[in-house]
């Protein structure tokens, strides 16, 4: 890809990211997308099949990012500089991923929050899998732990763009997780 490709593609998800702030995910339209990002349609239709194809590359970058924060916070059993981090971190992007949460129906699609879940449930199941070699502990499917967990995690996100940080919260999820942790590694 050119510089001048990836310029436009970055205005492009700028005007979007903008535009979803203040329009619904269904009325909004390629044309004020284009308005917005001061490009034609054509050039949109370079860079993006339709405003679904835009907003699944949107989330997906959003989840790649994720991915390396939960990752690294998945070995810590003090997780709470890894929370303190995350937040910080989607403070940076709070009312781009905010409003990204509030796209909820898209057609084919999976929602940013239902993509969230996901990778939390497969980064914990994995972990998980990996410490315990196990698919059920102590008569519990490790898949009910990793849907606990998934939940939990995407609640702590969501309230922290809303609330912002609570360090008590943070404090509370730390003991929640070293609990479970321990529960499911005791013989």
């Amino acid at each position: 890809m050119t510089d001048k490709f990836e310029i436009t593609n970055q205005e492009i998800q700028q005007a979007f990211l903008m535009l979803i702030g203040s329009t619904k995910f269904s009325k909004l339209t390629i044309n004020q997308i284009c308005s917005a990002a001061n490009i034609s349609r054509i050039t949109f239709y370079r860079h993006y099949a339709d405003k679904f194809d835009l907003l699944e590359t949107i989330n997906n970058a959003k989840i790649v990012i994720l991915k390396n924060y939960i990752q690294c916070r998945l070995d810590e059993q003090d997780i709470s500089n890894t929370l303190l981090r995350m937040t910080k971190f989607l403070k940076q992007d709070a009312a781009n991923i905010e409003s990204l949460f509030k796209i909820t129906k898209i057609g084919n699609q999976d929602s940013l929050e239902h993509k969230i879940k996901e990778l939390l449930y497969d980064e914990f199941s994995n972990y998980m899998f990996k410490e315990l070699q196990a698919d059920v502990i102590k008569g519990i499917p490790v898949s009910y732990f990793a849907e606990l967990y998934a939940a939990n995690a995407t609640i702590f996100i969501k309230h922290s763009l809303e609330s912002g940080t609570n360090p008590q919260l943070i404090t509370s999820l730390n003991k929640i997780q070293k609990f479970v942790f321990d529960f499911l590694k005791s013989k």
